[in-house]
């Protein structure tokens, strides 16, 4: 009843039709099903926790245990256990506005959706999978592969996985670009190596090394106003510090963040950034991960790329939970699209000018549960 409710709109006196939300729910039905998967991906057990009140929910992480000798009959001594938890925090909030004339909305059904609500429906998808991803790349668990994406690469994620007994059920989420370079690689390409005719045919990469491949247009490269800078301090640094005072970023008008990866002059690692303090709008202070692997001497240059990741995670790496905002609003038609789980708020109002403001909006939130459960494959 609901698609027949949704095509009668559609072809119908739109100039009626569009006073109601559930006509620019047809913008979803519309949208490219391939294009946003992230959020798909991630764990939503939490969600219900926060349905109806609240903003926030603890996630437990499970502890580490090593067993220990013992002979029947000894005493026993049990281990003290630590337990944490992470919050997951609806601290997100996206919206896409717009208005429509007396003109505009007397245009055909299929005209209003493909100009207008697609492209607003495609924005508020596009802003949680960005979101979730600029989240999820603050794992220090990287495979460097700037030089070169490789089928190497791959299974190097694979391996440092499985090395940290995470899976299975893994996925691999990235850019097109990316895609692109793994479907001309013949460990994906050549059916007289893998049996696999997914590229050739489909132009599509299923299963491999024990992966699932995901293609989302939200992924794409990031680039610091300033890429290189040095160590700000006479002591210099020594092996297990976190933290860096810097000087040398004019990187105001694009700056470092979370996420971003970096090297230091003394060290061999490559280190993410999980968090920055500026001055003037100038980076002046790194916080990251891993921790240092040696003495760095001040003025040390420390050179970032720019860069994106494919993204390499069990389900249970992130947590995401979302709901609508109140539909309770006086004067305003709001009704509820639930696209691929995530509750998106539709409302349609008068602008004061006999034309119609439509919006959409969703309230969300997100945390890595687990560091070790993300493998970023670093591209160039």
């Amino acid at each position: 009843m609901k698609k027949y409710f949704i095509f009668l709109q559609l072809f119908g006196n739109t100039s009626v039709d569009v006073s109601y939300p559930e006509f620019w729910a047809a913008s979803f039905d519309a949208l490219d099903k391939g294009a946003y998967y992230l959020q798909s991906l991630v764990s939503r057990d939490y969600e219900n926790l926060v349905a109806n009140k609240g903003d926030k929910v603890n996630v437990m992480i499970a502890p580490s245990f090593s067993a220990s000798d013992w002979t029947p009959g000894d005493s026993l001594t049990p281990t003290d256990t630590t337990q944490t938890a992470v919050a997951v925090e609806l601290d997100g909030s996206k919206r896409v506005t717009f208005n429509l004339t007396g003109k505009e909305t007397s245009l055909s059904a299929y005209d209003l959706v493909t100009e207008w609500g697609k492209p607003a429906a495609e924005a508020i998808l596009a802003a949680v999978d960005t979101y979730i991803y600029n989240k999820m790349i603050a794992s220090p668990y990287l495979v460097y592969a700037v030089s070169g994406l490789t089928e190497s690469s791959i299974i190097d994620a694979r391996t440092a996985l499985s090395n940290r007994k995470i899976g299975p059920n893994r996925a691999i989420v990235g850019a097109p670009d990316d895609f692109g370079t793994l479907m001309k690689l013949a460990a994906f390409s050549q059916a007289n190596i893998t049996t696999r005719t997914d590229v050739i045919l489909d132009g599509m990469i299923t299963d491999r090394y024990g992966f699932k491949f995901y293609e989302d247009n939200a992924i794409s490269k990031y680039t610091p106003a300033d890429l290189v800078g040095a160590v700000n301090h006479g002591a210099g640094y020594v092996s297990g510090d976190t933290t860096m005072v810097v000087d040398g970023f004019n990187d105001d008008a694009n700056p470092i963040r979370k996420g971003d990866v970096f090297t230091v002059a003394g060290s061999s690692a490559k280190y993410t950034v999980q968090s920055t303090t500026t001055t003037t709008s100038d980076t002046t202070g790194i916080t990251f991960l891993p921790a240092l692997d040696a003495t760095i001497a001040d003025d040390a240059a420390i050179t970032f790329v720019a860069t994106r990741s494919m993204l390499a995670f069990t389900q249970n790496a992130f947590a995401f939970a979302s709901r609508p905002y109140d539909m309770n609003i006086p004067g305003v038609a709001t009704s509820v699209v639930n696209y691929r789980g995530i509750p998106i708020r539709i409302s349609v109002f008068h602008d004061g000018k006999l034309g119609k403001t439509v919006q959409m909006d969703i309230l969300f939130g997100g945390v890595i549960v687990d560091n070790r459960r993300i493998q970023k494959v670093v591209t160039a």
